[in-house]
């Protein structure tokens, strides 16, 4: 069978909705709940998007739908990625910021076994899920962890799918960026049937995404902040630093040998670039400023116009489901889901940057390049340069996930219904590296000398050429033989396999009545395994790779058993001042084979003087337990390009400390030149079996206002606060190094976690895993829905269509990492809300007109202005009026037609505008969350139905 897929759902024929369906859309069953009912009389804030949502934006992914929403911060998805090595192609959900790892993602309202990240971090993959079977996604914010478990700290994403098919409906959609070198192909094809006594389905689909490079969009150049040259120091009104755009990378990053050597005017040391033509160096033209804080060029520089910026996608889903009523009070299903997906990852060959030596006894050494170094009491030389002839350096990510799951479900007496399922998921992710080195051989073949036999170049080691080595000549571009790339080069590949076993236990119904009417219960119990097994390859193992990379392998496994209930009272109905009352509360007691015993609650109610307006709180407790990923992760060695924040170019760029604490250490505020300007770094990243439970107290206040005399009409506002402590963290290599002099006192943890060389230049970096953060995220969310027959609107005669708006909106108040120094317990906030990552307003508008078969979605997002650091002392000495990033807003447009043929054609702009990214330093390479990468997109969509 052909496997076909489409972001549509049915949502339903464009047929004019009677008016009661169109001032009740709202009234759907949403989860934050066992306990059934609808969204706005939840009393844990809960928004649903449609499948209209979907069909009408042509989502090919229900992460890419997710990410535009205003509690959603930036995840994982094809557009930040890149360079990752291990998160290539992945989407997954990260909630109010908080991070992926504490947002909990529910398939009909049911856990799935997770894919691991780059650092064995298991959460599911949205990729996983067709969107042609979405029925709609739900998002509660807020502590959920003692309804649906553990990780729901920042709240749950719940993708309910469509259950009742019956018929056969084939999908295609075409889309292209303006340019054309953007584009998408999803196709599928969906069965179903009901029978007298169930339904089946069966789902096959197709998506096909295409690929961005930095060239395709302008990218290959640098557009960052340099140091300010006319800067004469702090508190003198100049900035610090200025933007400069088209910065190539003076090194590193060409083709042929780049250095600061002594082949400047009379021998005089200077930056210098080889010259093939004289075989010798001459000076680098890099500008008229030449090279720019030990890195960039104006002039003559590397590139990056091949690299990946959007990954190139192929996924295959099917997904199979059946149901058969075994009695009139008894029903038994089964359910069968598989993914394949494939995702590709380009960036530059391997490279030196200071870490090779040559000798001037080297035979591929020019004569005057030799007769310059002695001149200049020199014997070797150190040189930067891009190993092109290796090719680039590439990962190819295959991801295979499948899932079975079965069970019974049953009714008994008049209210109450059970549950028992059986699930079993398990994912297989090998990660292909191309074109790596072995940096031993490497290093052999670079140390080479002249055969006195034979007088030719060898490898100076005696053991290497009995290997086979074949020695390199990296002076001029093209020069490495093919021979000696055949020694050096190396492609492997590691797996990583991951399973989950779950037994669920659920019953609910109405326990008794009271006079305000029934009291409602639900109760379960759940068990979980989790397993994981890592097998590097034996270049990671051993270390033999480029970098040094070093991954070690881990088989490990933690389960889980939970009992939890939830009960919801109603007090007062239908009273003066008392419409309705009630109260609700849950708790969940968890067991973790290595975690220990932890428990959550919630408490929750809700105060409706009259039918127009209700008030709701809740309060609650949610708990992370660390991950396998986080406990047993055994370490990976790697480099990354680091700056030291006590370089004279940033001492002004963190808190007030930094100077003070950069002078404590020895480093003068104006000559010291650190190598971090043209060196990488090592960076050891580890995890930690010691590591604690997170937990967080969650709080949420609002009110929804319904007015009788506007139906229709819904408005909804909400106060949210979440305070996590002990969260489980590693802050990043760059974090580390630079909190170690941004605090008050180099008496700090962070200044343990760096080893620096006797000349003070930085060595290398721990980035553990440990239980030192907190954080707090404060806001308001707002969302406005209202659903009208245009008739009654504008009090007029006839059909005029109906229409639909759907407004949501949060204001982030606070979003607070609090750092506390293990040692002496003293606390150090940063708040980042406002910063370019976390927006304090963002907006989302759908609105939706219906007029026969014809149906027209304009839709809007807006991003407020941020800035680049609240953490800046003085952001005028720093860059200036470049402190600030404008706000930027989105539009899209689709139109949908119906023909008499059960035939729906689709078509849209997304970005009609072309807006993004914003022309800033912080926002230019851009995400698909905030910054827009793609462009103005076209598309067009087919969908055939057969049956009902």
């Amino acid at each position: 069978m052909v496997a076909l897929a489409t972001p549509w759902a049915a949502y339903a024929q464009a047929q004019t909705v009677p008016e009661n369906e169109a001032t009740q859309v709202e009234e759907i069953v949403v989860t934050g709940s066992r306990l059934q009912r609808s969204g706005l009389d939840a009393p844990t804030p809960t928004m649903a998007l449609t499948a209209e949502v979907l069909e009408a934006k042509a989502i090919v992914n229900v992460a890419d739908i997710l990410n535009e929403m205003p509690q959603v911060a930036t995840g994982l998805s094809n557009a930040n990625t890149s360079y990752s090595f291990g998160n290539i192609g992945l989407n997954q959900v990260n909630l109010r910021n908080l991070g992926v790892r504490r947002t909990l993602t529910l398939v009909n309202g049911r856990r799935r076994a997770g894919t691991p990240d780059d650092s064995n971090f298991l959460a599911f993959d949205l990729g996983n899920i067709p969107t042609a079977l979405v029925k709609r996604v739900e998002v509660q914010t807020g502590g959920t962890s003692a309804v649906y478990g553990a990780d729901a700290v920042a709240g749950v994403v719940n993708v309910i799918l469509k259950d009742d098919f019956d018929g056969i409906e084939a999908q295609v959609q075409y889309g292209s960026d303006e340019g054309g070198t953007y584009d998408t192909l999803t196709y599928g094809l969906t069965t179903g049937v009901n029978y007298d006594r169930g339904n089946a389905v069966l789902h096959m689909s197709r998506t096909e995404t295409g690929g961005l490079t930095r060239g395709d969009r302008g990218l290959g150049t640098r557009y960052g902040f340099v140091s300010n040259p006319a800067n004469t120091g702090p508190n003198d009104g100049i900035p610090a630093r200025i933007p400069l755009r088209d910065l190539t990378f003076a090194y590193f990053a060409l083709g042929t040998p780049t250095g600061y050597l002594p082949f400047g005017p009379n021998g005089a040391w200077t930056d210098v670039i080889f010259d093939s033509a004289t075989q010798s160096f001459r000076p680098l033209n890099a500008g008229d400023r030449g090279v720019i804080d030990g890195s960039y060029s104006q002039g003559e520089g590397g590139r990056q116009d091949a690299d990946t910026l959007v990954a190139p996608l192929e996924r295959t889903n099917v997904y199979a489901k059946a149901d058969y009523r075994l009695n009139d009070n008894l029903k038994l299903f089964g359910e069968f889901v598989f993914a394949d997906i494939t995702a590709r990852d380009r960036i530059s060959a391997v490279f030196d940057s200071w870490s090779t030596s040559v000798s001037i006894d080297n035979p591929f050494m020019p004569t005057a390049v030799r007769d310059g170094l002695i001149a200049a009491g020199e014997d070797s030389m150190y040189y930067a340069r891009s190993h092109d002839e290796f090719g680039m350096r590439g990962t190819d990510m295959d991801r295979q996930y499948y899932s079975l799951a079965t069970g019974l479900e049953g009714e008994f007496g008049d209210t109450w219904k059970w549950s028992a399922v059986f699930e079993y998921g398990k994912s297989k992710t090998t990660n292909h590296n191309l074109n790596d080195r072995l940096d031993a051989r490497w290093f052999e073949a670079s140390d080479a000398i002249l055969d006195p036999v034979s007088g030719q170049a060898v490898c100076r080691s005696l053991e290497a050429r009995a290997r086979g080595c074949v020695p390199v000549n990296i002076f001029g571009q093209g020069t490495i033989s093919a021979e000696a790339i055949d020694y050096i080069r190396v492609n492997h590949s590691s797996m990583t396999e991951t399973s989950q076993t779950m037994v669920q236990g659920l019953i609910a119904g109405d326990l008794f009545q009271l006079p305000a009417g029934a009291v409602k219960v639900s109760a379960g119990m759940e068990y979980r395994k989790d397993e994981i097994d890592f097998r590097p390859s034996s270049v990671w193992e051993n270390a033999e790779g480029f970098f040094a990379s070093q991954f070690s392998p881990i088989s490990k496994s933690n389960d889980v058993s939970e009992a939890f209930a939830e009960v919801l009272v109603p007090v007062v109905r239908d009273k003066p001042f008392a419409y309705s009352v009630e109260l609700e509360g849950a708790y969940r007691v968890s067991k973790y084979e290595r975690a220990g015993s932890v428990d959550s609650w919630k408490l929750a109610g809700s105060w409706a003087p009259i039918p127009d307006i209700r008030f709701r709180v809740t309060k609650a407790t949610a708990v992370r337990a660390p991950s396998l990923g986080e406990m047993f992760n055994p370490g990976s060695r790697g480099a990354s390009g680091l700056s030291d924040p006590c370089d004279p170019n940033l001492l002004d760029s963190g808190t007030s400390n930094r100077r003070a604490n950069c002078a404590a250490l020895g480093f003068d505020p104006v000559t010291w030149d650190p190598n971090t300007r043209r060196m990488t770094t090592l960076v050891f990243s580890t995890g930690n079996p010691d590591l604690n439970v997170e937990e967080a107290d969650t709080l949420t206040v609002g009110a929804v206002f319904r007015p009788r005399f506007l139906p229709g009409f819904a408005f909804s506002m909400d106060y949210y606060n979440i305070k996590l402590d002990g969260g489980i963290d590693r802050i990043g290599a760059q974090q580390t190094v630079n909190n170690c002099v941004d605090l008050p006192s180099l008496d700090n943890q962070f200044c343990g976690m760096l080893t620096r060389r006797p000349d003070g230049n930085l060595y290398e970096v721990r980035d553990s895993y440990i239980n030192v953060a907190s954080f707090e995220v404060e806001g308001v969310d707002f969302e406005a829905t209202y659903h009208a027959e245009l008739s009654d609107l504008l009090r007029r005669d006839g059909d005029l269509g109906r229409i639909s708006l759907q407004g949501v909106a949060s204001y982030l108040k606070h979003n607070t990492f609090i750092d506390r120094d293990l040692a002496t317990g003293e606390e150090t906030a940063f708040d980042d809300a406002g910063e370019a990552g976390n927006p304090k307003l963002r907006g989302l508008i759908n609105a939706t007109y219906y007029k026969d078969n014809v149906q027209v979605n304009w839709s809007s997002r807006y991003v407020d202005e941020t800035v680049t650091n609240n953490d800046l002392l003085n952001p005028a000495e720093d860059i200036g009026s470049y402190y600030n990033i404008p706000s930027i807003w989105y539009h899209d447009l689709s139109v949908a037609v119906d023909t008499p043929m059960n035939v729906r054609f689709t078509a849209g702009i997304r970005n009609v505008f072309d807006e993004g990214p914003r022309d800033h330093p912080t926002t230019a390479r851009g995400n698909l969350g905030m910054d827009d990468l793609i462009g103005r997109f076209y598309f067009i969509g087919a969908k055939w139905r057969f049956g009902n």
